[in-house]
């Protein structure tokens, strides 16, 4: 009887698993018919909107300022690449100032007196014509006399430093007497320190 008994297990088992996969197959689930309409909510009435003043509960904006320190170096390079101050010119082989040159002076004075915080280099040139020797004198003398005349208008000397290019820089490396009248000037340079 023992040996019936186990034999019997498996197959009582092996039922049992068939009976449970029967039931199962029989209890899945169906599928559902899709929905081709969309589903109706109900919604309230609409209730009109409420007027807000759109400033309430804001603070009116205040323009800040932000002071942005400028360096002296950066200043007066801006102040020479706009061109405060005007050159002059002077006539072959002089360094008398013209009326037109006296009045461009004028025009600088104010304008260092402005800036007055800084100093001026004024820069004498010559055209290419003569020694270097003779056109580095020349250029001096150029210098020289703009800045006497910049100091007779009340400009303080101590502002103003004199150096000669002689022909060294010209403005207009032509050999013509147009190119040579646009080389013989003084040129006026702020400087930071």
């Amino acid at each position: 009887m023992v040996h019936g008994v186990s034999r019997d297990i498996p197959v009582a088992v092996l039922l049992l698993s068939c009976l449970g996969l029967a039931s199962a197959c029989r209890t899945a689930p169906t599928a559902e018919a899709p929905v081709t309409t969309p589903p109706a909510f109900e919604t309230p009435a609409a209730q009109p909107a409420e007027r807000v003043d759109e400033t309430s509960g804001f603070k009116e904006a205040e323009p800040r300022t932000e002071v942005v320190e400028e360096s002296p170096s950066s200043l007066a390079e801006k102040l020479n690449m706009q061109g405060i101050l005007r050159r002059i010119h002077f006539d072959f082989d002089k360094y008398d100032l013209t009326a037109e040159s006296v009045r461009t002076l004028g025009d600088n004075a104010v304008r260092m007196k402005e800036h007055s915080q800084f100093k001026v280099r004024i820069e004498g040139h010559c055209d290419e014509r003569g020694t270097v020797e003779y056109n580095l004198a020349l250029g001096e003398k150029r210098a020289r006399a703009a800045r006497d005349y910049l100091v007779s208008l009340g400009t303080p000397a101590r502002g103003l430093g004199i150096i000669s290019f002689g022909k060294e820089r010209p403005m207009d490396p032509g050999h013509n007497e147009e190119a040579w009248a646009l080389n013989r000037r003084a040129e006026f340079i702020f400087l930071a320190e």
